[in-house]
């Protein structure tokens, strides 16, 4: 019986020495994983806690962030990671709170009663002093050996362009206390960037039950996704330094610009201004730089418009380019006059006439042709009661409920060119692209492909949404913008040697806090695509209240201009004529 009970002595030493054994090396490989990989307050608290319990955090690295280029197989870093250094404290741990932040302040360039305060915290089991340093100022930290002041890893997105594509690209910012994506690209595929984060964890209990927990608590960490942008970095750099010289050019508040491939809805280059550098966003002082114009500026468009209202028409087979109508320089809607907007008359017009001379009674004329109802359903078609999906994080739908009212027929007559409707830029330049496209409407996008972390891709492919409208009254509207640009306001716009199509629009300003439109305000707009008969390039030009010209055809025609000719030039595109 003695030997038996020694036995069993010996067998139940050997199992609680082998589980200690096990426990003991899942503790040091989890305590070594939290010292290397741990990067915020939660993680660190979780530490500090370790009398309840220990997790920990593994943190997958951020998925990085490219643009094209025309003339190369090379990638172009947009967002990146890089590694950089925290300092913080564990105050319940200091010895003497005074002398640490007599000798830290100095070193860090922090107020030392500042930094008393963050550390004379006795009960306190985490506190950051400071974020963003380099490897030679943590290694000075640690060759100080004060207890409680600790230095760890941590990784901050970094953009190489500085400003390039900010409003695109958004930023990495802080949110209930985690790192996440915010505006732009990085907040809409916030998910894919991220990654998935492993845990490693584990309750108080008895020894058996601590191992168990680990291995079912236990999930692999996946690397974010990498993203290749649609965007063309040499295109984008171009854009963004003419808008910036037209602004200066024309005295605007602000502006943007938008060039999309009308064919597949890929974005090439989206730009405005003012902007800002994501890598310094925390000293932005006006926080609506942080808004991407282009997807949630939303405005009334003005005569860009007209060309849409047209395109409804003549797929109706309500007029064509060659009907005419009478314009008398004023048309009466039950008592409300509109006019033309330079207050002239013209006489017997086409319907061609009508998108050279921009005149608002020709194109109330069209508008009435079409039942109210279709209308309606037209402006939905062409995509102006939705966002386009373009890729951009908290992006707008236009607003078009004025037009709920059947009865009111003044408003119908003033959202054909334009007005008393809301749209995004984006919205915009999407529907004039319809027209550009055979009539089919495509979703916009500004991610070409996904590269896994196996090194696998994902390519995004081109989607049709729908066919607004026939071919055959898109390529009729279509040569009818043309003549826009060559016989009409917009000759500033024409490209030696090629055909493109625009049309301009000067768009009134609401007035803030009562009805009515600002007579001091107005927002320049002009869209267009080209080279015809195979249109490349669809783009958008918006300047807010510029105030040295009075119409867009004066100042964003040139912009359209010099873009596209550097377009077809970085193309390659040959000359037509």
């Amino acid at each position: 019986m003695k030997k038996i009970r020694n036995r069993r002595q010996s067998k139940d030493g050997r199992i609680v020495f082998l589980s200690g054994v096990i426990f003991l090396a899942f503790a040091i490989v989890v305590l070594r994983l939290f010292q290397v990989q741990v990067l915020d307050h939660n993680n660190y608290v979780a530490l500090a806690e370790d009398q309840y319990g220990f997790y920990d955090k593994v943190i997958p690295e951020r998925g990085k962030i490219f643009f094209k280029d025309e003339h190369s197989s090379e990638l172009y870093p947009a967002a990146i990671n890089r590694r950089m250094n925290l300092i913080y404290a564990v105050p319940r741990e200091i010895e003497d709170f005074k002398k640490a932040a007599e000798t830290l302040a100095p070193i860090l360039e922090i107020d030392e009663e500042k930094l008393l305060g963050v550390l004379n915290k006795p009960d306190d089991s985490y506190e950051v002093i400071k974020r963003k340093t380099n490897n030679e100022l943590a290694e000075k930290i640690k060759e100080l050996n004060i207890k409680g002041i600790k230095t760890a890893p941590e990784d901050w997105r970094y953009y190489p362009g500085d400003s390039l594509a900010a409003n695109v690209l958004g930023f990495v910012g802080y949110k209930d206390k985690d790192k996440v994506g915010r505006y732009g690209v990085e907040g809409y595929y916030q998910n894919e960037l991220a990654g998935q984060t492993g845990i490693i964890g584990a309750k108080s209990g008895g020894i058996l039950s601590k191992i168990a927990k680990l291995r079912s608590d236990f999930k692999t960490p996946r690397d974010g996704d990498n993203l290749v942008l649609t965007i063309d970095q040499t295109v984008q750099f171009t854009v963004e330094k003419k808008l910036k010289e037209t602004i200066e050019r024309f005295g605007a508040e602000a502006g943007s610009a938008i060039i999309m491939d009308p064919r597949t809805g890929a974005i090439i280059a989206m730009a405005q201004q003012p902007s800002y550098d994501p890598n310094e966003y925390s000293k932005t002082e006006d926080l609506n730089c942080f808004i991407n114009i282009n997807a949630r500026g939303l405005y009334e468009p003005g005569s860009v418009m007209k060309p849409v209202t047209m395109a409804m028409a003549i797929d109706l087979n309500k007029v064509a380019p060659g009907t005419t109508y009478l314009d008398e320089g004023v048309v009466r809607i039950k008592g409300w006059p509109i006019y033309n907007s330079d207050g002239k008359a013209y006489g017997r017009q086409t319907m061609t006439e009508v998108l050279e001379k921009s005149l608002n009674t020709g194109i109330v004329f069209v508008q009435e042709q079409i039942d109210k109802e279709k209308f309606c359903n037209y402006l939905k078609d062409f995509g102006f009661d939705m966002p386009t999906g373009a890729g951009i994080e908290e992006e707008m739908a236009g607003n078009l409920s004025n037009l709920s009212n059947f009865k009111i027929d003044v408003n119908f007559a003033n959202a054909a060119f334009g007005q008393g409707i809301m749209v995004t830029p984006m919205e915009m330049l999407t529907a004039i692209s319809v027209i550009a496209n055979d009539g089919k409407l495509m979703r916009p996008y500004l991610v070409e492909k996904f590269i896994h972390p196996d090194g696998s891709e994902t390519e995004v492919s081109s989607q049709v949404v729908r066919q607004v409208i026939s071919p055959r009254a898109a390529n009729l509207v279509s040569a009818m913008m043309v003549s826009v640009i060559e016989n009409g306001h917009s000759r500033g716009a024409r490209v030696k040697g090629y055909r493109f199509a625009g049309k301009t629009g000067t768009a009134q300003v609401a007035k803030k806090d009562e009805r009515g439109y600002d007579p001091d305000r107005t927002i320049h707009t002009f869209v267009g695509f080209g080279p015809l008969p195979d249109p490349r390039f669809a783009m958008l030009i918006r300047l807010d209240d510029p105030t040295e010209v009075s119409f867009a055809a004066d100042s964003t025609a040139k912009f359209f201009r010099e873009m596209m000719k550097f377009l077809v030039d970085y193309y390659d595109i040959p000359p037509e004529e």
